[in-house]
């Protein structure tokens, strides 16, 4: 009797588990689906980038099926997506000619700034005469970026361009003066509305590209009044005047504000130095009255000592730029990331990033964001000591959850790994969060989290939709119904 009750139970559990699965399957599909149907406030778009970060190779058919998308967004994300999975990690010239003008050009620029396209890329998309003129501008730069030579009847072409910043950014590149001067003249007839988009644009296009030719057109607006500016444009054109050609930039920064500045105007300008990659001298902190013993101000100077030569940058340069982070003001606190990651040593960035990574108590959302990102470039810059920082934080703390949000940002191989070492006790935030990173990974996962696994995909671990999704596509994907998820989606 025993023997039978036995069996029964046991028949009883496996069809409740076989129900449960269903359950799990059903749902989601049907979060599958509906994290890719268009929303109002755009989680689609979220829950789309949420699967490209995933890095996922077999979520190439996903990615096709929504690169003929009504939404040029979707198709944006589709395109790269598709890009990022290949093989060489580049970008499909004949699938950039099939989507939409809109699309393409924001396709372009994007691949463009992640390295997602060669030179051969290029080529074949200039030779295509459909080609938008906007697209087709930024190919050009960054060709003329890898050759060092000017495609110059492209460009002289593009001069007459009925859009300005692409006519004046045209006229720069081809470095023809009188090509310059008819399209600087167009540009102060423009309306306000007009001059102001078009000029911010092409200052954009003259940082992103180091265009020191420009140096001469930059200095007619600052000192000729070539084109009529507001103050706002004024500081943008000083801006790209110290980005491009810092020792001409800094005789005009030097007039550029009131002999008493405003504690803002001191904070504007010293942080455009910043930006530029100068050192503050002690003449321009004195022409901004600044106190070096100022919270925030003196703060800023001695961390912009860090855009010094690397090899003379010091631990103590190092520790202010930390400080900076700490004190809360975004503009400063995104600077000192950039300068961390574009100009740092390794090391110099390994104790940047080892100290922003650990949360101080009673840190504010500013803080704890900033922790996040710093984690996520620690784990690529020095994963030894990033994985020692994620030993040490306690179970299901504050500490451990940033550490795991940030290692659900980053796609690093050895990811998966780490994450299987931590303590789990169940379906707590942080148990949830680390069954997600291993459940991307090729190993099995026993039954019990494969079960998890359906309950966060459905809803139940209590994540954002977007982390929902990449659970969804996850546990579908575990139990070998890639094909059902595929068909689940919504691409139209």
């Amino acid at each position: 009797m025993r023997c039978t009750v036995a069996i029964l139970v046991s028949i009883l559990c496996t069809q409740a588990f076989a129900s449960n699965d269903s359950d799990h399957t059903e749902a989601a599909l049907r979060q599958l689906h509906r994290a890719t149907t268009t929303q109002p406030n755009g989680q689609h778009l979220l829950n789309l980038s949420a699967l490209r970060a995933l890095k996922d190779p077999d979520l190439r058919p996903f990615f096709n099926q929504f690169s003929q998308h009504t939404d040029w967004h979707v198709q944006v994300h589709a395109v790269l997506g598709i890009a990022e999975l290949s093989n060489d990690h580049t970008i499909d010239p004949w699938l950039v000619q099939q989507i939409s003008p809109t699309a393409r050009e924001h396709v372009i620029a994007q691949a463009l700034d992640d390295g997602l396209f060669q030179q051969k890329q290029i080529e074949v998309l200039l030779q295509w005469p459909p080609l938008e003129t906007a697209p087709r501008l930024l190919l050009l730069a960054d060709l003329q970026l890898l050759q060092g030579t000017k495609n110059e009847a492209m460009l002289k072409e593009l001069t007459n361009n009925t859009d300005l910043s692409v006519a004046m950014f045209a006229a720069l590149l081809l470095g023809d003066p009188t090509a310059i001067q008819t399209t600087t003249q167009s540009l102060r007839r423009a309306t306000n509305a007009d001059k102001s988009v078009a000029l911010a644009r092409t200052l954009q296009l003259v940082r992103q590209y180091k265009l020191k030719d420009a140096s001469p057109w930059l200095q007619s607006l600052l000192e000729e009044n070539a084109v009529a500016l507001s103050e706002d444009e004024r500081y943008w054109v000083l801006y790209s005047m110290l980005s491009v050609d810092p020792l001409v930039g800094e005789a005009y920064w030097s007039r550029a504000f009131p002999e008493e500045p405003t504690r803002r105007n001191q904070a504007k300008y010293l942080l455009l130095l910043l930006e530029a990659g100068l050192t503050p001298s002690d003449e321009q902190i004195t022409r901004l009255h600044i106190d070096l013993e100022d919270p925030l101000l003196g703060l800023m100077a001695r961390a912009g000592r860090v855009n010094r030569p690397t090899s003379i940058v010091t631990t103590s340069d190092v520790t202010s730029l930390i400080k900076l982070v700490s004190k809360g003001h975004r503009g400063s606190a995104e600077w000192a990331f950039r300068v961390a990651k574009n100009h740092l040593s390794d090391s110099q960035a390994e104790r940047f990033y080892m100290a922003l990574s650990v949360i101080p108590e009673k840190a504010n959302a500013m803080r704890k964001a900033a922790a996040i990102k710093a984690f996520v470039q620690l784990i690529d810059v020095a994963p030894a000591s990033a994985w020692n920082i994620l030993e040490q934080a306690d179970d299901n703390s504050e500490q451990q959850k940033h550490l795991l949000l940030a290692m659900l940002q980053n796609p690093n191989k050895d990811i998966v790994e780490q994450a299987t070492k931590l303590r789990r006790n169940g379906l707590n935030k942080a148990d949830v969060m680390t069954l997600l990173l291993i459940a991307r990974g090729s190993g099995p996962l026993p039954d019990i989290d494969q079960e998890y696994l359906g309950i966060i995909a459905a809803g139940g671990g209590h994540l954002s939709q977007s982390l929902e999704t990449q659970a969804a596509w996850l546990y579908l994907k575990r139990m070998g119904l890639a094909d059902h998820a595929l068909a689940a989606v919504s691409p139209e």
